[in-house]
């Protein structure tokens, strides 16, 4: 077993804990539980041979492939940059692979100390990082819980910063029968049978190209302050190349020295909110001295990348004197003087002042006057607004400055803005009423104040308790009044609480939500010809249509049926009823805005019987044919009311039976079902749609 003072003196010399670690390794491993873990990999082209990296997302999922070990397959996918028909297959760990014995660590964790992390996660009976010792039973139990945390996120990240270690612990791989100009699929799957726990396989491709060299670190930026230096490049760009950095310093820019043996290591790379640079704080030991700096990344497989480009910082000292200004002077002719104080002796920190100005207290400011020499005390500004907010900013020689307290200054005035004009607006069904108008282009206006009438010639109330500062307002009307129309009109306000002349008045007009009232019946009439209607019409006055419906009581489920559409007229006849049957009318208003009436009250009719239609049938004959052995029927076309002919056959002196039952567009029929030496009687009536009859007409023919 690795002595336990070599672990705790490397996690006592690196300063790491395991809130730090859980975002290490996010090139390889998922910083957020997953609810099934998988390989995740990466690879690299080094010296003609392919190095791979991978590790499982999981805690649970790399103990057991810690037992279980890893295979990998590579698959030749192309060759000579063409893609080959079918990938070319070869298992590289024909055995799996397990992390090297204990035994076999203890020669390289006396020299790499990431080693030792490493087989300490493995094979540590304890695994306590310091200061996660706390007193208390509660805290020990919680600590025990959180071994295997700490094992599985400390040992991903010494594998990151030492390849060595990460092949010992089956974490890394180098393919060393790689050939030129050849593309690989590398998969990377553990040996751990799915009934135990399924761990979905890794997967990466690469080319067998020369070994690509890595970039340096990009947009080093040093920040000075009172001794000490802000640190700080770009993380983003390079957050898949490089996992920590070292920062190195050196005071001639030619001979650095690394600041500390423990890498930077970004907390919240793997967060929603990823950190998009890096930052480190160096404390100088004074001011004004050059000190020049550069940073070096570290790859996933322990490589240390060229160094950034170097730059030169030194600590300044804090500009702690500030002007204040003192006192204010309004002149006539519209500019104001300013005067402020600042300490004598401090004059030779500063290279001069700065006038600031805003609108509003709490800005934004913008410099109104510059270069002012630290010896000025006095300034003037003639652009002066409604409301100004000013501000004295002394500059020192390195670039730091110290501001006074914001001075207002108000102006003299009494012009009025202009009157709101463009004035529109709308009044939907629920009463909500939504005016606009164009913004006054005043630069001191506080907002605007909106007045309603219900009548034209009333004048207007405020409806605004205080001014509005958008150019739209909402309000809300009764849409079941009397009044159909509502009138606004808008008055603007400045700073000065001057106001505008009144608007021109707007009027708006209220949606149509009421119904007309209801037409009544006055009179029904059931005659021969039909049944008679009369009524009243709506009293309203916005009707677009009074509107007559009938329904059959014998069939309700077939509804109402329109029979009428009528502005003006009163009455109507149906005539397209049925004799002796009952009937229902209703009659309803719509008005113009397709807003329709209660009914009338309804009313039932029962129709009379049949009635008897005379000149129907015209020009029936019945004529033998006694070569062909029938009786021709015939007579004129019928009307287009006629839907139907029934013709009744007897012989004489005997009772008529129906013989025929025929439809009206029909005007000929044979009767071939006679004998000779017999007289027959045909009658023919005919049937109309409201249920009315012909007389009967009668032919006789000798046979």
């Amino acid at each position: 077993m690795l002595k336990k003072e070599k672990i705790v003196r490397i996690f006592s010399q690196l300063g790491l804990v395991l809130v730090m670690l859980c975002g290490v390794s996010s090139a390889l491993v998922a910083q957020e539980t997953t609810i099934v873990p998988e390989v995740k990999v990466i690879a690299k082209v080094q010296d003609n041979k392919i190095l791979l990296r991978w590790g499982v997302t999981t805690p649970s999922g790399w103990l057991k492939a810690n037992t279980y070990g890893y295979r990998i397959e590579r698959y030749t996918i192309a060759r000579g940059g063409v893609l080959l028909p079918t990938p070319e297959r070869q298992l590289l760990t024909p055995t799996p692979m397990l992390p090297k014995p204990l035994e076999a660590w203890e020669g390289i964790a006396d020299r790499d100390d990431y080693a030792a992390i490493l087989a300490q996660a493995l094979y540590g009976d304890t695994f306590e990082v310091e200061g996660m010792q706390e007193a208390g039973a509660i805290a020990q139990i919680v600590n025990k819980s959180k071994v295997i945390e700490q094992r599985f996120s400390f040992g991903l990240f010494a594998a990151d910063m030492s390849f060595e270690a990460a092949k010992m612990a089956a974490l890394g791989y180098e393919d060393n029968t790689i050939r030129p100009r050849e593309e690989y699929l590398y998969k990377v799957m553990t040996a751990v049978p799915e009934e135990l726990l399924k761990v979905g396989p890794g997967a990466v491709v690469i080319k067998s190209a020369k070994a690509a060299v890595l970039p340096s670190p990009i947009d080093l930026i040093a920040v000075p302050d009172d001794k000490i230096v802000i640190l700080t490049w770009d993380y983003e760009m390079f957050s898949s190349l490089y996992t920590t950095y070292f920062v190195e310093k050196s005071e001639n820019g030619t001979d650095f020295i690394r600041l500390g043996d423990k890498p930077i290591v970004n907390f919240n790379g793997a967060s929603k909110s990823a950190a998009k640079r890096m930052r480190y704080v160096d404390t100088l030991s004074q001011n004004d001295k050059a000190y020049y700096y550069r940073v070096k990344g570290i790859s996933p497989f322990g490589e240390e990348s060229p160094p950034s480009e170097i730059i030169e910082a030194r600590g300044i000292k804090k500009l702690k004197a500030h002007p204040q200004i003192i006192n204010h002077t309004l002149e006539s002719s519209g500019r104001v003087i300013l005067e402020w104080e600042f300490l004598k002796e401090a004059e030779k920190q500063i290279k001069g002042f700065e006038l600031n100005w805003a609108p509003k207290q709490d800005g934004p400011y913008k410099v109104v006057k510059s270069d002012l020499p630290p010896s000025s005390r006095k300034t003037s500004y003639d652009a002066l607004s409604a409301s100004n907010y000013f501000t004295i900013t002394a500059i020192g020689k390195n670039e730091q400055k110290s501001k006074s307290l914001a001075t207002f200054v108000q102006t003299v005035d009494s012009i009025p803005p202009a009157a709101p004009v463009g004035i529109v607006g709308v009044i939907d069904t629920l009463g909500i009423v939504t005016l606009q108008w164009q913004a006054n282009v005043e630069n001191d206006m506080l907002g605007y104040r909106v007045f309603r009438g219900n009548i034209e010639k009333e004048e207007v109330s405020q409806i605004t308790n205080t001014p509005v500062q958008k150019n739209a307002f909402k309000d809300t009307v009764q849409i079941n009044s009397l009044n159909r129309e509502v009138f606004y009109q808008v008055v603007a306000v400045d700073k000065r609480h001057n106001m505008s002349d009144y608007s021109e008045k707007v009027k708006l007009t209220k949606p149509d939500v009421v119904p007309p009232s209801s037409p009544i019946f006055l009179d029904y009439k059931t005659r021969k010809d039909g049944v008679f209607l009369k009524w009243i019409n709506s009293t309203s006055d916005d009707i677009d249509t009074h509107q007559l419906y009938r329904q059959n009581t014998a069939t309700p489920e077939k509804g109402w049926v329109l029979l009428f559409k009528t502005d003006t007229v009163t009455s109507f006849v149906d005539k397209k009823v049925q004799p002796k049957l009952k009937y229902r009318y209703a009659i309803f208003a719509q008005d113009k805005n397709k807003l329709m009436s209660e009914p009338s009250t309804p009313i039932t009719v029962v129709t009379q019987n049949s009635v008897l239609q005379k000149n129907l049938i015209k020009g029936f004959t019945a004529v033998a044919d006694r070569n062909a052995n029938k009786v021709i029927l015939n007579w004129r076309k019928m009307p287009a009311e006629v839907v139907e002919v029934l013709i009744y056959k007897s012989k004489k002196e005997e009772k008529p039976v129906l013989w025929k039952q025929l439809s009206g567009t029909i005007h000929a029929v044979e009767d071939q079902s006679v004998s000779p030496n017999n007289i027959y009687v045909y009658q023919i009536k005919a049937m109309t749609a409201n249920g009315s009859h012909s007389n009967l007409i009668t032919k006789e023919i000798t046979y």
